[in-house]
């Protein structure tokens, strides 16, 4: 479906006297299509990328074409993944879980961008595999959450475990605003993703300014060579979104403790977010993982011996998954 060549534009065009009444409408088609969460933006160009990276025979499109995208509006689309089997990582089961969300977001993203075209608008569905876009910020833009510690959407309810995809579009559309759901304040105290990464790749400390963006730098180099670390076991390491105090059940007291951070002033949510992680990691656990069978899997772990020179340790204790420890004064590791 990545490759499949959009259509054309209907040459009767559907007038548009209300844009907030449409935006309602696309909302409504979006989620009856399949996303779980859907905001609205104005397509920022900022988060265009330059060129393509990769071509569509189909459309004529070749990598490294220049992007031109002059479209107005970006809806941006969430759909949720499993919790219970995100929490299995890293296995096969979580990688078959990551892998579905992204597949499964394809279809509904490329068929809202036709609903849009048959209603004569030019529409275009960015999604995994094919995307001219950076859906993370655009979606920040639209409301559908904050920027984590971790690098991705934190949404209120879903927490890190959304696939995002966005449609571009010319379409009168009202546009949503950005939310305080207090994630600034929790990702600064936290800090659970950073103690949990395997591959050391989430920073302890401050933010830093990338692109002349101020965020906290993840090293995304680190990030994807640990990949390699699983090959035949796993392929995806979603530890960072397990680990996740938003990452909860769909519950009233997940409810209430995310309302309770997000109607307290930010002066005043240290007060309420440091006992909410201390119940977490008594909870959940300081590295949540659950053992599950599924499908003919089991994500039990292996006793191995790890194969870094000097190393002796017999990593077995999934609630103390993480290699190895850094040692922050010192900038090594032990």
């Amino acid at each position: 479906m990545r490759d499949a060549p959009e259509g054309k534009v209907n040459a009767n065009q559907i007038p548009v006297d209300d844009p907030a009444e449409m935006a309602e409408q696309i909302k409504g088609v979006a989620k009856y299509l399949g996303a779980d969460v859907v905001g609205i933006t104005h397509l920022d160009q900022l988060y265009v990328y330059s060129h393509r990276a990769r071509g569509n025979a189909a459309m004529g499109e070749k990598p490294g074409d220049p992007v031109n995208l002059p479209h107005r509006y970006a809806i941006c689309l969430g759909f949720a993944s499993d919790y219970y089997r995100y929490m299995s990582n890293n296995s096969k089961i979580s990688d078959t879980e990551y892998q579905f969300g992204n597949n499964h977001a394809i279809v509904p993203t490329f068929m809202l961008a036709s609903y849009i075209r048959e209603m004569g608008y030019p529409a275009t569905a960015h999604h995994h595999g094919k995307s001219l876009v950076n859906p993370i910020p655009l979606a920040i833009n639209a409301g559908l959450g904050e920027l984590g510690r971790h690098g991705m959407l934190i949404h209120e309810k879903y927490g890190s475990r959304l696939h995002l995809t966005v449609v571009t579009t010319d379409l009168p559309l009202a546009v949503d605003e950005p939310v305080d759901i207090g994630v600034e304040e929790f990702c600064k105290y936290c800090k659970k993703c950073a103690r949990t990464c395997p591959s050391h790749s989430i920073p302890f400390g401050e933010k830093g300014v990338l692109n002349g963006v101020e965020k906290y730098l993840v090293n995304i180099e680190t990030c994807y060579k640990y990949k390699l670390a699983g090959r035949g076991e796993w392929t995806n390491c979603v530890v960072c979104v397990s680990s996740c105090c938003y990452n909860k059940p769909d519950t009233w007291w997940h409810d209430v403790a995310m309302w309770s951070v997000k109607k307290t002033p930010p002066s005043l949510r240290v007060l309420i977010v440091k006992p909410l992680l201390w119940i977490d990691d008594l909870i959940w656990g300081k590295r949540p993982w659950k053992r599950m069978k599924w499908l003919g899997y089991d994500n039990a772990p292996k006793t191995m011996t790890c194969n870094i020179p000097g190393c002796t340790a017999r990593h077995t204790n999934l609630q103390d998954k993480r290699l190895h420890t850094t040692n922050v004064s010192q900038g090594g590791t032990a």
